[in-house]
């Protein structure tokens, strides 16, 4: 619940960059001519083609992606880590980082598949306006909004359709949940003991920011297929045009923009993700400590 709670609170603050990234994530897939040169050329042709709504598409999925991946993710950790053998009320230092990373892992996997069609709708609407057709040209808007986005999901691709892109979606979310939360509670086990820093706010601030920076150099590549992948132009029976999974696009995209495409629309990742993680951890903390 703290962790839903958390992730909430910080969704709003990020989303501008997380549509800035997405849209750098998909900027040449498919080898196609690379429309934005740089994460603020890309809030400014948003911007002034859509509107600055445009810079908080896909927040009402994404407010509701959190609510359930984030209280998955946050609240499994605990279960899975305690379910490796470790004592409830062990310190954080006295605990195996294997066991820190292997329980961070399984709870953002679980997490990501259980979410997995909310954060397929959230990329739909960000990207939408963005594909090209055959013919290059622009392919019209397809979605008016959540509802409409989901019920089309739906009729056009089936219930399954809502899990497209569940692969590199549990990949991404893996790396991501067992380096951050991993690296997060190494730090704040590791830091008041070694006296480097006492625990408190400043404590707080420092490793969440670690965690959100590992988290984020660690999952970029992983984020940018998930991206792709749920993101493509799709054929009339449903499958993708462009890649045929997580894989495909893995190759593709090493083959022909070289292997730093995987890492397209870093820097807004990073601005988005180590803002949101300090949040997260910060708030959680804070309603840990008054109730519990």
């Amino acid at each position: 619940l703290y962790g839903g709670c958390s992730s909430c609170v910080a969704e709003p603050v990020t989303m501008p960059v997380d549509v800035v990234k997405t849209r750098l994530q998909m900027d040449g897939a498919g080898s196609a001519n690379k429309l934005y040169n740089g994460s603020v050329d890309c809030a400014l042709k948003l911007t002034k083609a859509e509107g600055t709504s445009a810079l908080f598409k896909g927040l009402p999925p994404a407010l509701l992606r959190q609510s359930t991946y984030g209280s998955l993710r946050y609240g499994l950790y605990g279960p899975m880590r305690d379910s490796l053998g470790v004592a409830p009320g062990t310190p954080k230092s006295e605990i195996p980082l294997w066991k820190k990373i292997v329980a961070g892992g399984g709870s953002g996997a679980l997490a990501s598949a259980v979410a997995n069609p909310t954060d397929l709708v959230k990329v739909r609407l960000q990207t939408d306006g963005q594909l090209r057709g055959a013919d290059g040209n622009f392919l019209p808007k397809k979605y008016t909004g959540m509802l409409h986005a989901f019920s089309s999901i739906v009729k056009e691709e089936g219930i399954l359709g809502l899990w497209k892109g569940v692969g590199p979606t549990c990949g991404r979310a893996t790396v991501l949940a067992a380096a951050e939360l991993a690296t997060y509670a190494e730090d704040t086990g590791r830091f008041p003991s070694s006296g480097l820093l006492k625990g408190g706010l400043r404590c707080d601030l420092c490793t969440a920011s670690m965690a959100g920076f590992v988290s984020t150099v660690a999952s970029s590549p992983f984020d940018v297929v998930k991206s792709r992948v749920m993101g493509q132009p799709l054929n009339p029976d449903g499958t993708g045009k462009l890649y045929g999974g997580m894989v495909d696009c893995f190759v593709k995209s090493s083959v022909a923009e070289g292997p730093m495409s995987l890492y397209n629309g870093f820097w807004p990742n990073f601005g988005r993700v180590v803002p949101r993680v300090t949040i997260v951890f910060i708030v959680m903390e804070q309603l840990k400590k008054n109730f519990g």
